[in-house]
């Protein structure tokens, strides 16, 4: 087990889970000790050169193993995160303007199961803030960069594509449903993708999706909106296994659910986009990745690559390493 594991996440772990979110993220503001550290540790050498190399929605990845989006959603922390030994990483999602979020708490631990239920309710700092974060990243780092935009219309979200794709590798497309729906009613998540699709017609950097958890669970959902992304020139989708879970310890008293307790439904849900999608656009895979052995079973089913969250808050900053050191041995 790592120094954080064992030293750290014990102390930590004593805080509100909000409260360690906010010094992990008051911790990496500042890059030079990740840069000191990725040396000694050997973060970003670990896996290279290894026959590690992928490619999602037509990016070169050096490895396969990225972080998803969530953990820094205003891109503020790239310094310091492109240290860490990532293949990618995913900011955002980034908002059309500021917005608070849902009430604390935010955030639920299950450390005995190592899952998480949040309710952040898209907290952002707004589009125009994100960006001028961007164009402050050091680019010479060459790590691939996605950037996950939200808004609840199809003009907000083809915005925010416009907005950032001049600094990004990719763009995430978050098909937000804007909650004015009647008791049984469905959101045509299909018609907004063509719509922003069509208003980024124009586009040079490849366009993703980031599946709805309620679409990725159901052939008949996610069949028609892979086909709608073919369609329009979509390059990738993520597809992950986040489900809704009554919690009275957040403040909205309902979450989302994520880590190892969602690892089975997200191979589910995996393994139906591969097939559903057929080749067509690249794959990537999310929940319930904590270990070199889980990764592989991903990539073996189709994924193209992966991006994690949970295990970075459970295993630290060494888990890209990790992994990624599992994954070489076993290519060796």
């Amino acid at each position: 087990m790592s120094v954080y594991e064992t030293v750290l996440r014990p102390l930590l772990f004593q805080l509100s889970p909000d409260r360690t979110h906010e010094l992990a993220q008051l911790a990496l503001r500042w890059s030079l000790p990740w840069q000191v550290l990725s040396r000694l540790s050997g973060l970003r050498q670990a896996g290279q050169g290894a026959g590690l190399e992928t490619s999602y929605a037509g990016i070169k990845l050096a490895n396969p193993i990225g972080l998803a989006a969530g953990f820094d959603k205003n891109c503020e922390l790239l310094d310091s995160l492109s240290e860490l030994g990532f293949g990618f990483l995913t900011v955002g999602s980034v908002m059309p303007a500021p917005r608070f979020g849902n009430p604390f708490p935010r955030l639920v631990r299950y450390a005995e199961t190592e899952g998480i239920a949040d309710s952040m309710g898209v907290p952002s700092k707004g589009r125009a803030y994100a960006v001028e974060q961007l164009k402050q990243f050091d680019r010479r780092r060459r790590i691939p960069l996605i950037c996950n935009v939200g808004g609840f219309s199809a003009e907000e979200i083809a915005q925010g594509f416009l907005d950032v794709e001049p600094y990004v590798d990719a763009v995430e497309l978050s098909l937000m449903c804007p909650n004015v729906l009647k008791p049984g009613e469905q959101f045509d998540y299909t018609g907004m993708l063509r719509d922003v699709m069509q208003r980024i017609d124009g586009r040079r950097k490849p366009a993703t999706v980031r599946i709805p958890n309620d679409v990725a669970v159901s052939d008949e959902l996610l069949g028609a909106l892979l086909d709608a992304a073919v369609e329009t020139g979509v390059a990738g989708i993520k597809i992950g296994g986040g489900r809704p879970v009554p919690e009275p310890g957040l403040g909205t008293g309902r979450g989302t659910l994520h880590g190892r307790p969602i690892a089975e439904g997200a191979m589910e849900n995996l393994k139906r986009a591969v097939r559903l999608a057929n080749g067509r656009l690249s794959v990537k895979g999310n929940g319930g990745v904590f270990t070199a052995a889980d990764a592989r079973a991903m990539l073996t089913a189709g994924a193209a690559c992966i991006d994690l969250y949970s295990a970075f808050i459970y295993r630290g900053w060494t888990i890209a390493r990790d992994i990624n050191r599992g994954l070489a041995a076993r290519a060796a």
